[in-house]
């Protein structure tokens, strides 16, 4: 008896797989089918980003640990050399909500990254060392040839930029909407037609002061909004002779990434600065705990105007960045800055550079839309 049942659910199995087989080998001859045919059936990868309105607004601290994220969808971006140019292959994910009131729209942006390049341009002192010099008689703290910089440091800063459409633009290869960021990326850095809001964050410079450097491109250049930037050169061309040094607390700043704009916490470099501010040892001491002296490369400070619309802050823990946005949907400044209106779509892009200015992964154009 037992041995009949068995064979009976044999004959079923074999039934059931030989069943399963033929489906199976059906749906491989379609999906490939419709890889080689004319119209692909193949399911285009989502370039929607949806942004849920919320009432509580999430804090801009680099830590996404607000709840109001949780609930936000989030959309998986694929950041591709095919779009950039030689930054590689990975995922970004982005996320957004926005509150009615005020009319306020928040971004969060999360990536793998294994290493935070954030002291871009250091200043290195290789001069002798201070111990009993008299800076009265020598002049060898500001001598030029005390001061270099390292050739792979130059520009060696994590950073990334957000684009948004305001006019269509495009060029001679296609349209924004169409291509993103190659028709105003590469090249030139901007359209040849049409107005683009940009939004860039730089780790040592814009991260400091909890901003993005907002601008625009034209058909004529890639340029910052009416107002002050966040970030000057912090040396004397066209020597690396430092131009300021940290005083009192750096205005609550890192001294070892940013020197505050001049004021009351930076003050002009001179021949008698005998003690670095940062290690708080004279210049050259072998006890220094680096291993050599170095001033940042750039000042910083609070942008002003239309130039401060957008606020930022990252933060990079255990091979990953976590950087949050906030801007209001409408700032006043519409000839710089895209208005985001609830009932309407908005074709945007990014790309991420992995410590360098021009070595970059972008994405496909993508849609920022708002749910009611």
């Amino acid at each position: 008896m037992e041995v009949i049942l068995y064979n009976e659910r044999f004959a079923q199995m074999k039934k059931l797989f030989f069943l399963r087989s033929a489906l199976g080998g059906i749906a491989l001859f379609l999906i490939l089918g419709s890889g080689c045919s004319e119209k692909s059936t193949w399911p285009t990868p989502d370039v929607v980003l949806e942004s849920i309105p919320t009432t509580l607004a999430p804090r801009i601290d680099g830590r996404a640990l607000d709840r109001e994220w949780y609930s936000a969808p989030e959309l998986m971006v694929a950041m591709g050399d095919e779009n950039g140019n030689g930054g590689g292959n990975f995922y970004l994910r982005i996320k957004s909500v926005y509150t009615p009131y005020p009319d306020t729209v928040y971004f969060l942006l999360q990536w793998a990254d294994s290493t935070e390049d954030v002291f871009p341009d250091r200043l290195i002192y290789s001069g002798m060392p201070w111990d009993d010099r008299d800076c009265g008689t020598d002049f060898g703290l500001v001598a030029p040839e005390s001061w270099s910089k390292r050739a792979w440091e130059i520009e060696k800063e994590d950073r990334f930029a957000l684009a948004f459409e305001i006019i269509s633009a495009g060029d001679a290869t296609g349209t924004f909407a169409s291509r993103g960021c190659q028709v105003a990326c590469h090249g030139n850095m901007h359209p040849v037609s049409g107005v683009l809001d940009v939004w860039y964050w730089l780790d040592a410079r814009t991260n400091q002061v909890s901003c993005c450097d907002d601008m625009y491109a034209d058909s004529s250049a890639l340029k910052g909004d009416a107002g002050n930037g966040t970030w000057r050169i912090n040396w004397r061309e066209p020597t690396f002779v430092p131009r300021y040094i940290v005083e009192r607390d750096n205005g609550g700043l890192s001294p070892a990434k940013c020197v505050f704009d001049p004021g009351p916490f930076g003050r002009g470099f001179n021949k008698c600065d005998i003690v670095n501010p940062y290690s708080s040892r004279t210049w050259g001491d072998t006890l220094n705990p680096e291993g050599f002296d170095y001033v940042p490369g750039y000042l910083v400070r609070w942008p002003t105007g239309s130039r401060a619309d957008v606020f930022a802050k990252g933060y990079w823990n255990a091979g990953h960045w976590t950087v949050e946005i906030k801007r209001a949907m409408r700032t006043g400044h519409e000839t710089e800055d895209v208005f985001f209106y609830p009932d309407k779509t908005y074709n945007f892009a990014v790309a991420v550079m992995n410590g360098s200015r021009q070595t970059h992964s972008g994405s496909t154009p993508l849609v920022l839309r708002f749910r009611h």
